[in-house]
């Protein structure tokens, strides 16, 4: 699991230029990225290191090219105080739907 955070991060830092910028949600509160472009969303969550990606469809697979993904789900909710907590982000391809198993 470690392997792909390191992985997707690297993958991030190669495209973040071309981020488009989001409204932050106020400093340790947890902004809302759901239905964003997974480099936007590692944008508002200012290129936090530990967050981690869930394939949304379950089949296990890595974000490699994160710039071809889209976040479906977060956890913790928009707005929750981000003191301590892991974010998750469940994500899939963006040419796929949410909640499609």
């Amino acid at each position: 699991m470690k392997k792909t955070v390191i992985t997707a991060a690297l993958a991030l830092s190669a495209v973040l230029p071309a981020a488009p910028a989001l409204a932050d949600a106020g400093p340790g509160t947890m902004p809302n990225v759901k239905g964003k472009g997974l480099v936007a969303a590692f944008e508002a969550l200012h290129f936090d290191p530990t967050v981690r990606f869930k394939d949304g469809l379950g089949r296990g697979r890595h974000v490699l090219w994160p710039a071809r993904w889209k976040v479906c789900e977060q956890q913790p909710a928009p707005g929750a105080h981000m003191t301590q907590l892991k974010i998750t982000l469940t994500v899939v391809k963006k040419n796929e739907q949410c909640g499609r198993r």
